[in-house]
């Protein structure tokens, strides 16, 4: 094979690698995402509520007024949500990755 053409199929290669590589490993941040984003708005929402749709939070912290913080991550997006202490979800405290418009 040629040294011109063996260097073509090696970007080509190396171009498929660093498409296809991030697009799986970030699969899971999409999927949770994407459960988040089939909520709707989520103020207001019980806890039982979101759990149900999305699975058990990563991470569940006490704040010092009595309130809630549960946090879900999967690779590539993270998602933390308050909840008043009769476990309705005061909103979105903070999320990376992927914006979603319209959180409440």
């Amino acid at each position: 094979m040629e040294a011109t053409a063996l260097g073509i199929v090696a970007l080509i290669v190396a171009g498929a690698i660093a498409v296809v590589v991030p697009y799986v490993y970030l699969s899971p941040g999409r999927a949770l995402r994407k459960q988040f984003v089939a909520l709707g708005s989520l103020k207001g929402r019980t806890r039982r509520e979101i759990v149900k749709a999305v699975g058990e939070a990563s991470q569940e912290t006490a704040l010092p007024d009595g309130r809630t913080l549960l946090q879900w991550r999967a690779t590539g997006y993270h998602i933390a949500l308050v909840f008043a202490k009769n476990g309705r979800c005061d909103g979105v405290t903070h999320e990376n990755g992927r914006r979603v418009v319209g959180r409440a």
